[in-house]
This record gives C-alpha cells, structure tokens and sequence, in this order.
C-alpha cells in the first residue's frame, strides 16, 4: 500500500528543505532494503522503550532515569542519521548516546554526584565541580568497576565514535570524501547523505552496536526492572549477533 505525506508549498524550494527530502528518501529506502541492521536497530529501541516506560517511580535513581530517556533519544537521533546516510553526524550521536549511559552509571556508583551534576549553572565553582568530577577517563573507570567485559567494549566503541565523526578527524571527512583531478584542476565532493554502500553498513552496525552497550551500561542501575521485563535475555541475545 502506498502512503503519502504532504508537505507546504515551499517544500523543496530551498537548499535545506531538499537535503532533508532526501535524506527522508533515504530512510525510508533503508528501512525498505536493509534486511540486516534495521530490523535490530528496531528490536534495540523497541528494548529502549520497554524499560523507559517502566520508570513511572524512579525513587532514589530521578537523574539516572533522565539520562536513561536522554541515551535513549541520542540512539534514535543516531540511527535515524545512519539510516539517512549521515553517517559522521550518526557517529556524533553515538558518542553522546554512550556519553550519556555513562554519566548514569558514574552518577548512581557514587554518591552526590547527582546534586552536582544538577547544581552545574549555579556559580563558576559549581561548573569546576562538574567538570572535575565527569571526566569521560573517571565515567569509564566506573564502568569497569562495573563490568570490565562492558567497559572493554564500550571504550572500542567510544573512541570509533570519535575516530568517524564525533570529532573532527582523518576518517570522519575522508570517508565521505571524492576527489577528482582533471587538467591539473583538483575537485573536492563531499557526501552529505548516501545509501547503500560501506559507509553507511559500517555505521548502521555501530549503532546496533552501541545501542546494546548502552544499554548494557544502563542495566547495572536498572537490573530488577531489565530482569523482570525479560529485556536481559533478548539483550544477551542481540549481543551474541554483534
């Protein structure tokens, strides 16, 4: 059955509005095509929505349940980029989607970090407080106190985040990146949004990937509900596919 949106009169009658029409194209085409990653990124979220709305009485864990909603929304930013073939800007949000599993996990280990964490705009010295206190070095530290099997897999992931788009780097441009050379003259493409290929298998993998780190991470605060829920079996499975 065919489905049809519609969109204002000027759609598309600008630069960014016609970028966006196809990066929905993409989407849409992925969703359609891909028979792989897709289909998991879908049970992940579907993982993600079943604990988040299970949180109606976060007693003593309110900021961990706020970060819990915030990873959750960084993962669905970053696959619907990855499914666009945004694939730098789907690696920045992964980062943040661990940034923020992480911050969780280092808030509910140590005690008062929570009030420091939500005191960060009081004053300059409160802003320091943060700052000493959250280092991405001492948020993974907690986590291998944790779990050193997820730690190990969550730094991999963390810093292929940085080396493909949450930062600036070699790989984040060249990977997306045509050069041409014709008469001495030097050409430079660079793909906003592009299906199908490497790159973009490459990134919609990842997303699994850190999907289910994730929420790994976020299952050493929330094990009772994960486990009552039954999302740590479907968890160990999806894992085991990765």
């Amino acid at each position: 059955m065919t489905k049809t949106k519609e969109f204002p009169d000027k759609w598309q009658s600008d630069s960014l509005t016609k970028f966006i029409d196809v990066a929905i194209d993409n989407i849409v085409a992925t969703f359609y095509r891909d028979k792989n990653e897709c289909p998991v990124l879908i049970e992940i979220d579907n993982i993600f929505q079943s604990i988040a709305t299970a949180l109606d009485h976060p007693g003593n864990k309110l900021v961990e349940s706020m970060l819990l909603y915030r990873t959750h929304s960084a993962f669905r930013a970053s696959a619907m980029l990855a499914m666009s073939g945004m694939n730098p800007e789907s690696f920045a949000q992964l980062r943040t989607c661990l940034e923020n599993a992480l911050y969780a996990l280092h808030i509910h280990k140590n005690a008062g970090l929570d009030e420091i964490w939500l005191n960060r705009h009081i004053d300059e010295d409160s802003l320091k407080a943060v700052k000493n206190k959250f280092r991405i070095s001492d948020t993974k530290k907690t986590l291998k106190d944790a779990s050193t099997k997820h730690y190990e897999v969550a730094s991999q992931l963390y810093e292929r985040t940085i080396d493909f788009g949450a930062h600036p780097n070699e790989m984040a441009t060249t990977s997306s990146l045509i050069i041409e050379e014709k008469d001495g003259n030097i050409k430079l493409q660079q793909t906003y949004a592009s299906g199908g290929n490497m790159q973009q298998r490459h990134v919609m993998k990842s997303a699994a990937q850190v999907g289910v780190c994730s929420l790994f991470i976020l299952r050493e605060i929330f094990k009772e509900r994960f486990d009552i829920l039954g999302l740590t079996a479907k968890l160990d499975v999806l894992s085991n596919d990765l």
